[in-house]
């Protein structure tokens, strides 16, 4: 009887220890995330009020760096590291800004390469 008490507690310890890791990884992510679009945003809601105008070299690619990040965490979505409410937030985010016309004319040309993991924006 030992023994099968020994292997229940072992269990739950394992599972215990691997929630708890789950929850550090999503924690380390979200800042992580959040960290990278707060250092971006100021230059994305400028480049959002420019109107229907060509990018330059460099907006365009300050344009690309906001959809890399999108990738990343549509990425992490799917292989569950992210929780459904937290991501279904952040989707709002991303179509209000991929809504713009000069970041959507960014992310209508390069939706085209496959490089965003079919990002569903």
């Amino acid at each position: 009887i030992a023994t099968v008490v020994g292997a229940i507690l072992s269990v739950a310890y394992f599972l215990q220890k691997q929630k708890l890791e789950e929850m550090r990884l999503f924690r380390e992510l979200f800042k992580e995330c959040n960290a990278r679009y707060d250092a971006m945003n100021e230059s994305l809601a400028s480049i959002a009020e420019m109107g229907d105008v060509e990018l330059s070299r460099e907006d365009r690619l300050k344009v690309i760096d906001y959809l890399n990040l999108c990738g990343e965490e549509y990425l992490y979505f799917k292989r569950g590291y992210i929780e459904p409410s937290v991501w279904q937030a952040w989707t709002n985010g991303m179509k209000s800004i991929v809504a713009a016309p000069p970041i959507q004319s960014v992310w209508l040309v390069e939706k085209r390469t496959g490089s965003y993991y079919d990002l569903p924006l």
